[in-house]
């Protein structure tokens, strides 16, 4: 009877991968990781209403919009990627630092083109310097909302239905993404 750990070795190189993320992404404080197909990440153009019309982050932050990429652009950057690691933490994490964190690892693995995206503003700065450049673009990531991503329904179409209230930019609303391949 084979042993699981020669099961692993055998499975293929992509699968391992993806293994690996998920466990990286936990064991750097995500409550929960899953390695999802971009395919899968719904974009919807009226999120963008939803910031304009009902956040005070509007226009007032470089990672929300206006200033973020809108829907279209992100649809086509999604087309650019194939996979993304998908991350549910409770609210004490910063999302924030754990999507950078992560970021910064798959690029060192050869995953050059990952970049992280998150559920909440930005509160790197007390008051945004949004009239110039930002003071922290190495650490600065845009919000999936502000981008045009429909966060409740991608959670959902991923299988985390449980994870994501309806109101965009919540505290509870702890996700984020790294987008890769």
């Amino acid at each position: 009877m084979e042993s699981l750990s020669s099961n692993i070795r055998q499975l293929p190189l992509e699968i391992k991968s993806n293994q690996e993320m998920v466990h990286e992404a936990i064991g750097k404080g995500a409550s929960r990781a899953k390695v999802i197909w971009t395919k899968n990440i719904a974009v919807a153009t009226w999120n963008r209403l939803q910031c304009q019309f009902g956040c005070p982050h509007y226009a007032k932050l470089h990672t929300c919009p206006p200033h973020s990429p809108n829907s279209d652009e992100t649809a086509e950057v999604l087309a650019d990627y194939e996979r993304a690691v998908l991350l549910f933490a409770l609210p004490k994490q910063d999302m924030r630092e754990l999507a950078v964190s992560l970021e910064s690892s798959f690029k060192s693995k050869g995953f050059y083109k990952a970049f992280g995206m998150v559920s909440r503003p930005c509160d790197l700065c007390e008051t945004c310097t949004i009239d110039t450049f930002c003071k922290y673009p190495e650490k600065a990531r845009p919000t999936l909302q502000g981008c045009g991503i429909d966060v409740q329904r991608t959670v959902f179409i991923n299988g985390w239905g449980d994870v994501s209230p309806n109101k965009p930019c919540a505290d509870m609303q702890n996700i984020g993404m790294v987008l890769l391949d």
